[in-house]
């Protein structure tokens, strides 16, 4: 739940740099992408949370634990990339 309060801030913060102000989803390529990236990690967390509940259940829940936090670890890199501008990727 904190990573989709660090990803919204971030498109609040890109929002306010570029004075793009709600409900509006587009404008500046920099904002456009920062936004896309929050939306594809919230799009997916449910789907997450779902899956990592039942392996916890179902599985060894070190293994279950070690593979929820690569996931973050993935997201936030995912998140990163996916905001720059794809020629500095």
């Amino acid at each position: 739940v904190l990573f989709l309060a660090y990803f919204a801030m971030q498109v609040i913060y890109a929002r306010r740099k570029h004075k793009i102000s709600p409900p509006e989803t587009t404008g500046h390529p920099e904002f456009e992408r920062t936004f896309r990236a929050q939306a594809n990690c919230s799009e997916y967390f449910p789907i997450f949370i779902s899956l990592l509940w039942v392996a916890g259940i179902f599985f060894h829940q070190g293994v279950t634990a070690v593979c929820g936090l690569l996931y973050l670890y993935t997201r936030l890199r995912y998140f990163q990339g996916y905001a720059v501008a794809a020629q500095g990727r």
